[in-house]
C-alpha cells in the first residue's frame, strides 16, 4: 500500500506522538509499503523532503495559525496527492483534520490527545463541532478504550477500534547486569500537571531512609515545583534531573534504573511504560486511560489511585523494599511487551484495518 501519514508531531520532537508515528511509520516499512509522512519543518527552517528510517518525509512551510494553516495544508496536500497517489490517508492529531476533506481518498485518524478528554467535557456545543470536524473520518482509532469511548461520545457512529501504542522490543532490552546501586526510581515524563509529577514528588518523601536514587527524564512548566516540594521533604538531595533526553539515548536511561512509574491523570497505552517494561522494569503507574491495559496487577506492576500521594508512596516503599519481587515483575513485563505490543504488531494490526477501504 502507499500510505500518507499527516502529523505535526514527528521526530525530533519528543514526546509520545512523535514516537508513535515514527515507530508505526518503520514498521510499516518494514512490512513493505511505501509511507510518507507529511510534518513540520524542524525549527522553523525550510522546506524540505528526505528519506529517513525508510519513511519518505516531507516538511512542507506552512503558516501556524489555524485558519491560514487549514487553507494552506490543503492547496499543498492536493499538489502532494497529483504528484504521490496514495491508498490511505492517515491523520494523527487534530490540528491537520480540516485540510484532509473532500479529497475522495479514505482518512483515517488516531485519536491521542488528553486535550481531546478535557475538550468534551465543555458540553454539547464543542460535541457538535468536534462531530463535524470528524465527519468525513472513515474510522478512528485510539490508544486507550477512554479516548475510544470519548470519540463515540460526541456522537461519530463509523468504527472506533482500539490499539495500543506500542514498542521496538529490538532496541529496547533489559540490562545484560544490574551492578549494585541505590534502588533507582525513573520518572520519564513531561514535568506538566496532568501527568502527576507534583503529587509523585510528594509521594516520595515515603522512601525517606531507603537507599533509593531518584531520577527525573524530562523537562517542563511543573519542574521548579517538583524541585521545591522535593527541597521541603527532604527528597532533593536523592535527585537527578537529566532534562530532555533523546529517544536515542532513553535505552540506557531505563536499563540504569529499577522501577518505572507513572502518576498521570490522564493516559493513553504509555510509550514511555511500555519501553520501561521492555527494558524490564515493573511499573507503578495510576489507573486512567491505557496504563491498566499494560499493568497486571502484581505482575507486572502495581497500580494506584490517580492523585493519592499515600496509596504512590506505599507503592513505591512496597517495591523499593523488595528485590526478588522487582525482578519477577520486570521479567513478566518484558514477556508481555514481546508478546503484545511489538510495533510490528501493532503495524499489522493498522494496516489490516487500512485494507478495509481500498
Amino acid at each position: 500500500m502507499k500510505i500518507a501519514i499527516i502529523s505535526v508531531d514527528f521526530a525530533p520532537n519528543v514526546g509520545g506522538v512523535a514516537a508513535h508515528v515514527v515507530e508505526l511509520g518503520k514498521a510499516l516499512v518494514t512490512l513493505g509499503h511505501e509511507v510518507h509522512v507529511l510534518t513540520l519543518p524542524i525549527a522553523d527552517k525550510q522546506e524540505s523532503l528526505e528519506t529517513w528510517q525508510g519513511m519518505i518525509v516531507h516538511r512542507p512551510r506552512l503558516p501556524k495559525l489555524k485558519p491560514f494553516y487549514t487553507f494552506c495544508m490543503k492547496f499543498w496536500l492536493k499538489s502532494f496527492l497529483k504528484k504521490h497517489p496514495v491508498d490511505i490517508i492517515h491523520v494523527h492529531g487534530m490540528r491537520p483534520l480540516e485540510a484532509t476533506k473532500g479529497l475522495n481518498i479514505p482518512v483515517l485518524f488516531t485519536n491521542h490527545t488528553s486535550g481531546y478528554l478535557r475538550r468534551i467535557e465543555k458540553g454539547p456545543k464543542v460535541h457538535a463541532e468536534l462531530a463535524q470536524r470528524l465527519a468525513h473520518i472513515c474510522h478512528v482509532l485510539a490508544p486507550s478504550e477512554e479516548l475510544c469511548e470519548a470519540t463515540r461520545i460526541v456522537g461519530f457512529t463509523k468504527p472506533v477500534d482500539f490499539i495500543p501504542n506500542g514498542v521496538d522490543v529490538t532496541r529496547f532490552t533489559p540490562a545484560s547486569i544490574r551492578p549494585e546501586r541505590p534502588v533507582t526510581i525513573l520518572l520519564a515524563r513531561r514535568l506538566v500537571d496532568k501527568n502527576g509529577v507534583t503529587v509523585y514528588a510528594e509521594a516520595v518523601s515515603a522512601l525517606k531512609g531507603l537507599d533509593v536514587q531518584l531520577v527525573f527524564a524530562g523537562n517542563g512548566a511543573e519542574r521548579a515545583k517538583v524541585e521545591s516540594i522535593l527541597k521541603s521533604n527532604g527528597m532533593f538531595e536523592k535527585s537527578t534531573f537529566l532534562g530532555d533526553v533523546s529517544n536515542q539515548d532513553m535505552p540506557d536511561v531505563y536499563r540504569s534504573a529499577d522501577i518505572s512509574v507513572l502518576p498521570s491523570f490522564m493516559e493513553a497505552t504509555s510509550i514511555t511504560g511500555l519501553e520501561s517494561m521492555a527494558c524490564g522494569l515493573p511499573l507503578i503507574g495510576t489507573r486512567v486511560g491505557g496504563i491498566p491495559t499494560l499493568i497486571t496487577e502484581g505482575e507486572t506492576g502495581l497500580l494506584v489511585p490517580p492523585g493519592d500521594p499515600d496509596a504512590l508512596g506505599e507503592a513505591l516503599v512496597h517495591l523499593a523494599s523488595n528485590a526478588s519481587l522487582r525482578k519477577e515483575m520486570g521479567l513478566k513485563a518484558r514477556t508481555k511487551t514481546e508478546q503484545q505490543f511489538s510495533w510490528l504488531q501493532i503495524a499489522e494490526r493498522t494496516a489490516t484495518i487500512y485494507r478495509q477501504y481500498i
